[in-house]
């Protein structure tokens, strides 16, 4: 098998696992505080980390300010806004919003590096964004919860934070091994978290922290979804086109889907499936294709 079939397969795990994770972060939610969740998560792969600081490479001065910025938008922000949107509004939401990321790079690139949008491009971005709407007021349209439209305007910012995250990430991979990535990222998310925490480490909250739901969002949010996923999407982005790595994220809302129904009772509505729909539309006509599926990647000529 060839390196760039691999690095597609460890996009595809990376993704089938962060798509899982909404619903199971949203159930383990109701036994532990977002920002709780959020530290275990990061201080996790960086206790575990240390076993191999050895292979670990040192941050070059320059990049410094990179893996700041790495890591608090890729891991702090995105992560932190992430899990409190859990908080407010239907896991399987989250990933329908995420997927809309590419037309929030389109838009950035617009606004700030003064990249020229065609009719086309302006016109998937205006479905695709009007799917976006979709998901983001379907509280409104449907059980009138407003405080779910809060959840959603943090899963949108959350993308946003992810996506910049993306495109540091991807400039770093040219210097630093995925270890090296995967190490520095957690230990500076966890270092930005660790004032907002420390307070909440009381006999009553390490008690809460033993219960089942706790525990295995812990467990996920430390181990699958933090280190081993992040690794496999830091070698994979070495190997595939930045650009190429959105396609992996169509996979996240089936994930979600298949596990939010039985665990949490959510299922796609009218409005949910309307939004769906209008977001992937809208990212086929501004980039003129839905890079297909990923098993295409796989399996295809490449």
């Amino acid at each position: 098998m060839s390196t760039y079939k691999k690095a597609v397969i460890a996009l595809i795990v990376a993704n089938t696992i962060w798509g899982a994770g909404p619903p199971i972060f949203k159930w383990s939610l109701e036994s532990i505080s977002p920002t709780l969740l959020a530290f275990f998560r990061f201080v996790i792969p960086t206790l575990f980390l240390l076993l191999f600081i050895g292979k670990i490479q040192k941050i070059r001065i320059r990049d410094g300010l990179y893996f700041i910025l790495l890591g608090l938008f890729n891991c702090s922000i995105n992560i932190g806004l992430y899990f409190l949107g859990l908080t407010y509004a239907p896991s399987i939401n989250q990933p329908i919003i995420a997927s809309a990321g590419p037309l929030f790079v389109i838009i950035g690139s617009a606004l700030f590096l003064k990249d020229k949008a065609t009719k086309k491009v302006l016109l998937g971005n205006l479905i695709g964004l009007t799917g976006v709407l979709f998901i983001v007021l379907e509280p409104v349209l449907t059980t009138h919860h407003v405080s779910s439209v809060v959840g959603n305007l943090l899963f949108i910012f959350s993308t946003i934070s992810a996506a910049l995250g993306t495109l540091i990430s991807k400039k770093l991979t040219k210097h630093y091994t995925p270890l090296t990535l995967t190490f520095w990222t957690f230990l500076i998310a966890t270092i930005s978290i660790l004032p907002f925490v420390i307070t909440q480490f009381t006999p009553s909250t390490i008690a809460s922290l033993l219960s089942l739901q706790a525990t295995i969002g812990i467990i996920f949010g430390g181990f699958a979804s933090s280190l081993l996923a992040y690794f496999l999407f830091y070698w994979g982005l070495g190997v595939v086109k930045a650009s190429e790595t959105t396609i992996f994220t169509y996979i996240d809302p089936v994930a979600a889907v298949v596990i939010a129904a039985p665990l949490l009772h959510e299922y796609p509505n009218t409005p949910f499936i309307t939004g769906a729909f209008l977001v992937f539309a809208g990212i086929y006509i501004a980039e003129e294709r839905l890079h297909w599926h990923p098993l295409q990647k796989l399996f295809g000529r490449y």
